[in-house]
């Protein structure tokens, strides 16, 4: 039971091939943010098909076709705003908006992620 990576794994599911279902979240939508919705909601925004049902999601993966960048709306959450940062390794034009909301699981998240973005290029 990892509820805080679900974020996470919805972002990855965008550029798999195929369904990806994280089934029994329910609890995300008592978090900082719904945060259910609140992934559907951006990942739409990428250019992702993605379902939301009541404690589930649904991304329907294309291996990354089509995807775009977008401003991502982090709805005052830190794990939005890590999750969402994760799409913009591969998708050009991805925007965090509000990135400081990480200061509170993880202050020094932006100078770290730009480290690991360096080395990825």
């Amino acid at each position: 039971d990892m509820p805080d990576v679900a974020p996470t794994l919805a972002v990855v599911a965008a550029f798999a091939e195929g369904d990806t279902i994280i089934r029994n979240i329910a609890h995300l939508r008592i978090k900082e943010c719904d945060r259910l919705s609140a992934v559907v909601t951006e990942l739409k925004k990428l250019g992702v098909q993605a379902e939301e049902l009541s404690d589930t999601m649904i991304i329907h993966g294309q291996g990354g076709a089509g995807l775009r960048g977008a401003q991502i709306e982090t709805y005052r959450d830190h794990r939005i705003a890590m999750s969402f940062a994760v799409a913009g390794l591969r998708i050009p034009g991805v925007t965090i908006m509000d990135e400081g909301c990480v200061k509170k699981s993880f202050p020094d998240f932006w100078q770290r992620w730009a480290l690991l973005d360096t080395a990825c290029l």
